[in-house]
C-alpha cells in the first residue's frame, strides 16, 4: 500500500503522503529546527530584507505625487517590463521617479536588482560573479542570534547570515515544482552535486504542522568541492509551512559531520499592483551555514546563494511559462499539491 502512495503519474516522480504532523516530524523535520523568532539579531532589523521588502510591496506612493504607473513597486516593475526592460528602460524609468519625486524606501534599489535578468537568462551565466543584471538582490551580512535553545546554543563555527531577493514570474505552483525538480537541478550550472536522494518514507503532508498546512521531506545530498578538498554529505530536512496572512515559508536544515551548522528560510510574497493585478512572486532568503575543515568565506556562501536562487527563477519560469497566459493558480493562502522528481 505504502508504496503504491509512493508512486506519482510519471516514472521517476515520488508523491507526498497525507499524515499527521506527530509522524511526520521524526522522519522529515526536527521542529526543534524552526528558530524561536528571527535567525539575525534583533539589532540587525533596520537592515533585513525579510522586513523590508514586505514594507515595500505594501508601500503606495501619494497619488498626487506620482504618475499612476508609480503608484507601486508592482505598477513601477510593470512600466520597466513596458519600457522594454534592460539598463536603458531602468535608467530612463528612475530619471522619470526622480523628477516626480516618488519616494518609497527601497525601490529603486530594487527595481535596479530585480528589474533586469538578461544575464541570468543568459546560456553563459553559471552564478560564478555578482552582476548587475542577474536579477538578484543581496542585501547587508547579518549576525545569527544566540539562541538559549539546543540545537542552536551549541552551534560553533561562522554566525553570519546571508540574505537575499528574487523576482520570479511564475506561480507558487511552478515554484515548488521546480524547486522540488531534483532531476533537472543536476544540470543547474554553477552546482557539483553528486547525490540528490529525496527519502521516500520522509516525504509528507497534512494540516496541522507548526503553521497549520505543511509538506516536508527529508533529501540526502552530496556535493564535490574544489580541490584540495573532496566532497560534503548534508542530510537535508525541508518544511513548507504557511504563515500570517496565507505566505508560503520555506525552512530547511542540514545536519551531518560536515557542516557545524545549516539552517534557512525562504518567503514567497505575491506581488501586485495597487489595482491587485498580480505579476510574480519574490522570494526572500536568509541562510548561513559553515562547513567544517573548509576555509569557506561569505562570499563563498553568497555564490551559493546566488546559484541557488537564479536556477531556481530559471526553472520555474520555464515550468510556468506553457500555461501562463491561463494566470496564476495559487499565490498565497495555500500550499500547492506537488510531486518529487528524482533521477
Amino acid at each position: 500500500m505504502l508504496a503504491a502512495l509512493l508512486l506519482a503519474l510519471a516514472p521517476g516522480e515520488l508523491a507526498l503522503r497525507e499524515s499527521a504532523w506527530a509522524e511526520a516530524a521524526p522522519q522529515s523535520f526536527a521542529q526543534a529546527w524552526l528558530p524561536p523568532g528571527n535567525l539575525w539579531r534583533a539589532e540587525d532589523d533596520a537592515l533585513a530584507l525579510p522586513l523590508r521588502v514586505p514594507a515595500l510591496l505594501a508601500a503606495r506612493a501619494p497619488s498626487s505625487a506620482a504618475p499612476a504607473w508609480a503608484a507601486s513597486f508592482a505598477d513601477a516593475l510593470a512600466e520597466l517590463r513596458r519600457r522594454g526592460g534592460g539598463t536603458a528602460a531602468l535608467e530612463s524609468l528612475l530619471t522619470d521617479l526622480r523628477s516626480a519625486r516618488v519616494q518609497v524606501p527601497d525601490l529603486e534599489s530594487a527595481l535596479a536588482e530585480l528589474g533586469r535578468a538578461e544575464a541570468l537568462r543568459s546560456s553563459g551565466w553559471d552564478g560564478a560573479r555578482d552582476l548587475p543584471d542577474d536579477g538578484l538582490w543581496f542585501g547587508p551580512i547579518l549576525q545569527r542570534r544566540e539562541f538559549e535553545i539546543e540545537p542552536w546554543r551549541s552551534r560553533r563555527g561562522a554566525r553570519t547570515v546571508h540574505q537575499a531577493a528574487v523576482l520570479i514570474e511564475a506561480d507558487l505552483d511552478a515554484i515548488l515544482a521546480a524547486m522540488h525538480d531534483y532531476r533537472s537541478t543536476f544540470r543547474d550550472p554553477g552546482t557539483n552535486y553528486k547525490r540528490l536522494d529525496p527519502r521516500p518514507p520522509s516525504l509528507f503532508r497534512g494540516a496541522d504542522g507548526p503553521g497549520g498546512a505543511f509538506a516536508a521531506l527529508r533529501l540526502k545530498l552530496r556535493s564535490d568541492l574544489p580541490f584540495p578538498f573532496s566532497h560534503y554529505d548534508c542530510d537535508l530536512g525541508i518544511l513548507h509551512t504557511l504563515e500570517p496572512a496565507g505566505v508560503l515559508a520555506t525552512h530547511v536544515y542540514g545536519s551531518g559531520d560536515d557542516f557545524y551548522w545549516f539552517a534557512g528560510s525562504d518567503r514567497c510574497l505575491p506581488v501586485e499592483t495597487a489595482g491587485g493585478d498580480w505579476i510574480g512572486t519574490l522570494i526572500v532568503r536568509v541562510s548561513g551555514f559553515d562547513l567544517r575543515g573548509v576555509p569557506d568565506d561569505d562570499a563563498d556562501r553568497a555564490g551559493g546563494t546566488r546559484v541557488a536562487l537564479g536556477n531556481l527563477k530559471r526553472r520555474a519560469e520555464l515550468e510556468y511559462a506553457p500555461r501562463a497566459a491561463l494566470g496564476p493558480r495559487t499565490t498565497r493562502g495555500g500550499i500547492p499539491t506537488f510531486s518529487v522528481r528524482t533521477r
